[in-house]
């Protein structure tokens, strides 16, 4: 099976960018493994979050080893409602704009 690029949108009403600021503190300075894109930014009402991954195991091993632990810190030091935090997920990512190799 040929791997695909993964691209995960998130929507998070009331979350505010102290709070998104928050949980990028905790995720580290290095770039995770696999990660091809991101964008964040607020929208009405709340922030959103799109990333492009190299493939579905890379963004499933970022969400179990660092971001869930990014969040629950930001939980702990900084009050992050993790509640907050619901996310939709495309299952591809393609076309001739987009030329990941």
């Amino acid at each position: 099976m040929i791997a695909m690029p993964f691209g995960v949108l998130q929507e998070m009403p009331g979350v505010t960018e102290e709070e998104y600021l928050a949980v990028e503190r905790n995720l580290g300075p290095d770039r995770p493994p696999g990660l091809l894109a991101h964008v964040a930014g607020p929208v009405e009402g709340g922030w959103r979050i799109i990333n492009i991954w190299q493939d579905a195991e890379a963004f499933r091993r970022f969400q179990s080893e660092r971001l869930m632990r990014a969040a629950g810190l930001a939980a702990q030091t900084d009050g992050f409602d993790v509640g907050k935090a619901a996310n939709f997920r495309s299952v591809t990512v393609d076309g001739a704009e987009m030329p990941f190799q």
